[in-house]
């Protein structure tokens, strides 16, 4: 710990000097660099200090990790002179940065020796950097106003801040102070309404409980056009057509008659217009839709172009008008996604929900959307569309990392074939290979790309609910809806043994305003074969070490056991099941080493059974899914996932009806099989939720918190491996390798990180700060908690029990780096273990091995969660 302790007070002192001796580097003689402003306040209160730095115009260069002023550091490096070059170099059109144009301005500036000179990595290094803020006086003084109009804008109006400066001639910075008096708040004593249509005096009253402005409450004018949205967004969704425009329809004054401390607030609708007295009496109209128009195949005509023939027809009340005669989609493709209907009152939801289900069609494009007044208080509405063409092929190819695999690339090739039966219908066909690199644990190629998969994958998509009987009772025309009827084989070798997988299924998908999701696989199948199985101790080498030690202890207390093994008489099974069920030896084992490695050896089976087991699922899923990322008045988003999978329902209730054949598991349960293979009987559940807190536009906190569950039942004592936990990895507990967390405090073997953990219960919690460093790169801290654990009552080491998993829970922190690249990101994080479970209890907080030049590295494609 002291090794530690001096390693770290060395690495904070040479920051310290590297920062003291370049950040004033090119401050001129007489100025000061600004390093920090300072809020000083009269008396105790000081309300939202935490947000007064967003409106001061002059801020500190920013710093790295809250230390360094990385961004002044970088812009140091360059020589001074080549500063006003860059400077006027940038401000040039990007078609006129040209080596031409940068010669010419090193002549400009008298620096003919650069003449010729590219000075790319100079140019990179000025681009990404930031000149050092110098103290401003006249800056001080705006920001005196800016502060003193924010605290007015938050009901303080006798606010007053005076700005001062400590300034340093030796080091050339400063600090600005910002002296603070808000004086009184100012409050809400009443609140009382004028709005002269009694419609709308009716409407906006029935919803004032949900009102942002109340009696009582402080004067803020963040409420008030909250406020002022609300009942624009209200008054628009009840047939109000173009409510508020101009901006003269809502309005609030507050009378300080009495005095400025308690005001009577009004709320006008319409606003006051002193040069027209008649606004006030003004009678809001309320639209109707007239007739909505629907052109499937052609976009608006131009002015002074000459109109195509149109062939019209009339469905559910909704005009339409082809170009093309064979009408290529049906009327009843374009009028479902109509939320807007003839007649109906106007809603401005409806027609971005209308606009919404057009564009998740795929087959088409949406070119326009108007609306117009046709009579007096109708609406006429006329919606353009063009269809995309018959087939599309696409390809490319992904790079990728995942908990198994430290690097891929996946070339594939899809074939789109859209509209198959004029209602939409697309069929969606892709092959995709994959060449990987995986840990040597899970292979026993010796060449980089070791792992391979190969798959096919199709769909047929129906913009619609393919059921027995209409569902537009239920899920009206603002749910989006889709039905996927799938089919898709692969095959793998990507994790020590091969992997045959064959896959069916048909998939609700329905979905409104894009923050709810519901999803329903039905006839969910699955049929998993694993090959060479008989390779498991071969490839997973841990494993075997794990096997040969306790085999070697067996073998010494049955020697005729050994004997069999040794001529391949019996099994490697069938010495574990004569080993877990033979009471003598299990009695002889030594209460602590014995105990350990009967755990670890009991583990090492669970895993085995896990993986080489061929499985058939027969599966119903639900998924529910809720991101308010996409709305943009969300300041802090949530996003939830929850998923339930119940397996092997179906068959078994075929089994008990007519009787399949049985097979004994290894554990001596008998199990029904299905094509020859034990059908597996299981409920999964997972629960993600997520909090983003967004600090400011280049700063935020991400949190997460998961917890899944299998459990076998009936037919299975087994879970698939496919639906099983790990921890560890670039998306999960980063401090460990994929898979070699837990189970629990299971100890490790000899075998250490090449033992892979897997279970059925999985807890993990994460928080992260992420920020931005410069340009496209960004930074992280993080913090991971989380384990497995199993929940079978009769193997107690891996047991999860409450009084206990806090004590297990792995515990991993660090730091990250991030490209963002706009369409995906570049991850690398540096992750150290702090609390490992895999050892004593007492020696599991791991400081005393703590070694900040060897962390683990983790790559990863965008965040994390």
């Amino acid at each position: 710990m002291r090794y530690l302790t001096t390693k770290i007070i060395l690495f904070i002192g040479f920051l310290l000097i590297v920062y003291s001796c370049s950040t004033t580097k090119k401050v001129p003689e007489g100025e000061f660099l600004l390093t920090k402003n300072k809020f000083e306040f009269d008396g105790k209160e000081k309300p939202f200090k935490s947000e007064l730095q967003d409106y001061v115009k002059q801020r500190p260069n920013s710093k790295f990790l809250q230390i360094i002023p990385f961004q002044l550091l970088l812009y140091n490096m360059n020589p001074a002179e080549l500063d006003t070059v860059f400077e006027e170099y940038y401000d040039l059109t990007q078609k006129k940065r040209t080596q031409e144009s940068l010669d010419s301005l090193f002549l400009k500036n008298g620096l003919e020796k650069y003449v010729g000179r590219n000075f790319w990595l100079k140019r990179f290094i000025y681009n990404s950097g930031k000149p050092p803020v110098i103290i401003d006086t006249a800056m001080s003084a705006f920001s005196e106003t800016n502060l003193e109009g924010f605290y007015f804008d938050k009901g303080y109006f006798d606010a007053h801040v005076q700005s001062s400066h400590n300034l340093d001639s030796s080091s050339k910075k400063g600090q600005v102070n910002y002296k603070i008096n808000p004086g009184e708040a100012s409050f809400i004593n009443s609140y009382k309404t004028q709005i002269t249509d009694t419609i709308v005096k009716g409407i906006y009253e029935r919803t004032i409980e949900r009102s942002n402005v109340k009696s009582g409450n402080r004067y803020d004018m963040d409420d008030f056009v909250a406020e002022k949205d609300r009942i624009v967004e209200m008054m628009r969704n009840r047939g109000y057509y173009k409510f508020n425009d101009l901006g003269n329809d809502v309005e609030f004054t507050a009378d300080t008659t009495h005095s400025d401390k308690a005001l009577d607030v009004t709320l006008l609708i319409p606003a006051e217009k002193k040069s027209d007295s008649t606004h006030l009496n003004k009678i809001f109209k309320r639209y109707r839709y007239n007739q909505i128009h629907i052109y499937p195949d052609s976009g608006p005509v131009p002015s002074g172009q000459p109109k195509p023939e149109y062939f019209d027809t009339i469905y559910e009340g909704y005009h339409l008008h082809y170009v093309n005669p064979e009408m290529k989609h049906r009327p009843k493709f374009f009028t479902d996604a109509m939320v807007v209907r003839e007649k109906g009152l106007y809603r401005y939801d409806s027609e971005v929900q209308t606009k919404r289900n057009i564009l998740k069609r795929e087959g088409v494009n949406l070119v326009a959307f108007t609306d117009s007044v046709a009579l007096d208080s109708l609406l006429n509405v006329k919606i353009y569309i063009t269809p995309k063409k018959k087939y599309d092929l696409f390809y490319g190819a992904d790079l990728s990392w995942s908990e198994f695999m430290n690097f891929g690339v996946s070339p594939r090739v899809t074939l789109l074939a859209r509209n198959l039966f004029r209602g939409g219908e697309n069929l969606e066909t892709t092959f995709r290979g994959t060449l990987g690199n995986v840990n040597e644990k899970f292979s026993d190629d010796g060449t980089f790309f070791n792992a391979f998969e190969m798959s096919f994958n199709t769909a047929l998509k129906f913009p619609y609910l393919v059921f027995p009987f209409n569902l537009d009772g239920v899920f009206p025309k603002r749910y989006f809806k889709q039905t996927d009827l799938r089919l898709g084989a692969g095959v793998q070798r990507n994790i020590g043994l091969g992997r045959v997988t064959y896959s069916t299924g048909m998939d609700y998908n329905i979905s409104f305003r894009d923050t709810h999701e519901h999803r329903l696989s039905i006839f969910n199948t699955e049929f998993i074969t694993n090959l060479e199985k008989e390779k498991y101790f071969d490839v997973f080498v841990a494993d075997r070490g794990i096997r040969d030690n306790m085999f070697g202890q067996y073998f010494i207390y049955d020697e005729n056991v050994g004997i069999q093994y040794n001529a391949n008489l019996i099994s490697d099974d069938e010495v574990i099941n004569l080993l877990l069920n033979d009471v003598g030896f299990l009695n002889s084992l030594d209460e602590e080493t014995g105990a350990r490695d009967l755990s670890v050896f009991a583990n090492m089976y669970f895993r085995k059974q896990t993986i080489t087991q061929d499985v058939l699922i027969s599966s119903m899923i639900y998924q529910y899914n809720y991101d308010e990322s996409k709305r943009t008045r969300v300041k802090h988003p949530w996003f939830f996932r929850g998923r339930i999978e119940l397996a092997g329902n179906v068959p078994a209730l075929l089994d008990n009806a007519f009787g399949f054949e049985k097979t004994q598991m290894a554990s001596g349960k008998e199990s029904g099989m299905l094509f020859n293979v034990p059908y597996s009987q299981f409920i999964k559940v997972d629960l993600d939720v997520r909090k983003y807190f967004n600090l400011s536009p280049k700063s935020s906190i991400a949190t997460r918190a998961f917890v899944g569950l299998i459990e076998p039942y009936g037919n299975a004592d087994f879970i698939p491996f496919s639906r099983s936990y790990t921890a560890g990895g670039a998306n999960d507990m980063r401090a460990w390798v994929a898979a070699t967390l837990g189970p629990a405090d299971i100890p490790r073997f000899d075998g250490g990180e090449d033992i892979f953990a897997i279970s059925n219960m999985k807890l993990l919690l994460s928080a992260e700060y992420r920020f931005n460093i410069t340009g496209i790169f960004n930074g992280a801290f993080f913090v991971d908690a989380g384990n497995i654990w199993g929940t079978d009552k009769d193997y107690e080491p891996s047991l999860f029990q409450f009084k206990d998993f806090y004590k297990e829970m792995g515990v991993g922190s660090g730091l990250g780096l991030r490209l963002d690249l706009t369409y995906f990101l570049i991850r690398a994080d540096f992750a150290y273990k702090i609390h490992d479970p895999s050892f004593e209890e007492g020696n599991r907080w791991r400081f005393n091995d703590f070694n900040i030049l060897r962390p683990r590295l983790a790559f990863g494609i965008n965040y994390p969660f």
